[in-house]
């Protein structure tokens, strides 16, 4: 178990949840219409039936920009698989079926990206020790040469033990 924790605080890694959605599209619908998702996140369009695309560039009905963060469209198409796209830009984003009167018939969506990092200056945090061992994992050996100090952020230091050190 000591060893794992070395190994650990010596190869420090970050997991990111990354999710995956799915939105129908169909006879003048996409289902869910509106989705709220994070960075990261991926969404694909599938095909219930008919001749569709994902359009987050202009408006196919009033002909304006939809002024996205990120602005893409995919290729009309009867397959089942329409699209997919991993989002990695915050902010709203608006789109519709820009094949014949698709949008005006109410095919339109929206996506919310939300911005899941945590900003670390956001925190204050008083680094305080919490824990002292040596290579091995064992704690409180004061003849070690070697000590390493773990604190409640996250970080760790590596000290030689200079008052046990011989010469």
């Amino acid at each position: 178990m000591k060893k794992i924790l070395t190994l650990i605080l010596l190869f420090p890694t970050i997991i990111y949840s990354q999710n995956s959605y799915t939105i129908s599209s169909g006879n003048f619908y996409y289902y869910p219409s509106s989705l709220t998702i994070d960075i990261g996140d991926t969404v694909h369009w599938i095909n219930d039936g008919g001749f569709h695309n994902v359009n987050f560039m202009t408006n196919s009905i009033s002909g304006s920009n939809f002024n996205n963060p990120e602005s893409f469209s995919s290729i009309p198409t009867s397959d089942y698989n329409i699209y997919s796209h991993v989002f990695t830009i915050p902010g709203n984003y608006e789109y519709d079926c820009s094949v014949g009167n698709h949008a005006i018939n109410g095919m339109i969506g929206s996506i919310i990206v939300s911005d899941n990092t945590t900003n670390i200056n956001s925190f204050s945090l008083k680094k305080e020790i919490i824990s002292k061992f040596n290579i091995l994992g064992k704690s409180n050996s004061s003849f070690d040469k070697i000590v390493i100090i773990l604190y409640n952020d996250g970080t760790y230091k590596k000290l030689l033990n200079l008052d046990n050190l011989t010469f």
